[in-house]
């Protein structure tokens, strides 16, 4: 993926809508997001208030329940994570979060759920490939909302807290990435550290390169259960 390759420059004032069309279809093309602000010749700041208005833009507001999300199609490497995944449990499960109606319920121009993966802004299928992912359509369609027609991909709690941490550190390249005692919010035991340790922040070291792998090798150590 080079500059040559796309014509895709565009002016510091491009829409953050157009911006979004763009950054999607890019990925839809197996573009590197890494690399598409100075492919489009937008400096650092633009890009960073971009992203920042994607987060915002597709985080839940306060549920109504009139107005169950949008499940799109989805993949074992296209799926549903992030916090969202973190509000989905089969029975018996007591990792992830516990705000379900904030996450699956909420008003119609913001009612989408972003997908992670192959095509998506957040994509650690490279590392994990479809590790923790588990259709979770019936359950969904349990709680009244309607599915996407065929199975409903959804990343498991280790792999949406992964997933979380690769959004934040592309988007910080900071190495507190996400606090350990914010996971220890999503994890009940030591042993479930270990698990997403080993299991997938670990292997999601192979993709991540340059200063991001600095800040990533700084911040791993530190997440360990019981940490302040």
């Amino acid at each position: 993926m080079g500059e040559n390759e796309y014509d895709l420059t565009v002016p510091e004032s491009v829409t953050n809508e157009d911006l979004k069309k763009i950054a999607w279809e890019f990925a839809r093309k197996g573009g590197n997001h890494n690399e598409l602000p100075k492919i489009l010749g937008l400096s650092d700041e633009r890009w960073e208030g971009f992203l920042e208005w994607l987060r915002i833009r597709t985080e839940p507001r306060q549920p109504d329940v009139r107005f169950p999300i949008l499940i799109p199609e989805t993949s074992p490497t296209s799926y549903i994570s992030f916090r969202r995944a973190l509000n989905l449990h089969v029975p018996g499960e007591l990792t992830g979060d516990w705000h379900f109606d904030v996450s699956f319920f909420g008003y119609p121009e913001r009612s989408c759920a972003p997908l992670a993966g192959r095509h998506s802004l957040v994509n650690t299928t490279p590392a994990l490939g479809s590790r923790g992912v588990r259709d979770m359509g019936r359950l969904i369609a349990d709680y009244g909302i309607k599915p996407y027609d065929g199975p409903v991909w959804v990343a498991n709690h280790y792999r949406a807290i992964a997933d979380i941490a690769m959004g934040q550190l592309q988007q910080y390249c900071s190495s507190e990435v996400v606090p350990a005692p914010q996971i220890d919010d999503w994890l009940w035991s030591e042993e479930d550290f270990d698990i997403l340790v080993e299991d997938y922040l670990k292997p999601l070291r192979a993709q991540i390169r340059g200063r991001r792998r600095k800040a990533y090798d700084e911040w791993l150590p530190t997440v360990v259960y019981g940490a302040e």
